[in-house]
């Protein structure tokens, strides 16, 4: 396991972790085609895969960190801790995550997702099909879904964020992976 530490005046340290992958690439696989492909999925069965394995990560990286959690799978969150409840937010990326990459919640999620708090995960792809196609996968961090929609900026269709050239293609809030605190517990 590496670690990315980065330190800003004033603000706590943010830990973004690398979670090695093997031995979840066929759990990952399955665990994706148990589920139908949602009905406002912006990817189908491929979210399915992405979703899988973020979930995978982050249980490994509560393993790693102690932090006891059921993997509860409903539709208003994934995990359960002593903490709170978790919803698992993951992105497929082409290159590895940075600082001030957007970590995102589609809107429609909102309305039914009722978490205690985010954990946000990326993996790195190359672009294949199946779940064999991610290369390394990170934990990025933690939010508040309170602090997340205090936080976040909403994102319409058609508007592009100039910082990136990203263009929205549903209404959605994002906020950047420097807003992220690690999960409790040890780190």
């Amino acid at each position: 396991m590496t670690c990315q530490v980065t330190a800003r005046p004033g603000v706590a340290c943010l830990v973004m972790v690398e979670i090695p992958l093997e031995g979840l690439h066929e759990p990952a696989q399955a665990r994706a085609d148990k589920v139908p492909a949602l009905r406002r999925s912006m990817r189908g069965g491929q979210g399915n895969e992405v979703g899988a394995m973020g979930e995978l990560v982050a249980m490994r990286y509560l393993d790693l960190i102690g932090i006891g959690y059921r993997d509860e799978g409903q539709v208003n969150h994934d995990l359960w801790t002593a903490y709170g409840t978790v919803d698992v937010k993951t992105k497929e990326r082409s290159v590895a995550p940075r600082m001030n990459y957007d970590c995102t919640v589609p809107d429609y999620n909102g309305d039914v997702q009722q978490p205690d708090m985010y954990l946000f995960v990326s993996l790195l792809s190359d672009g294949s099909a199946g779940c064999g196609r991610f290369l390394r996968g990170w934990v990025l961090g933690t939010i508040s879904r309170e602090k997340f929609y205090e936080d976040a900026t909403l994102w319409k269709p058609g508007t592009v964020d100039l910082s990136n050239q990203w263009s929205a293609t549903i209404v959605c809030r994002n906020v950047p992976v420097s807003a992220l605190r690690p999960p409790k517990g040890r780190v």
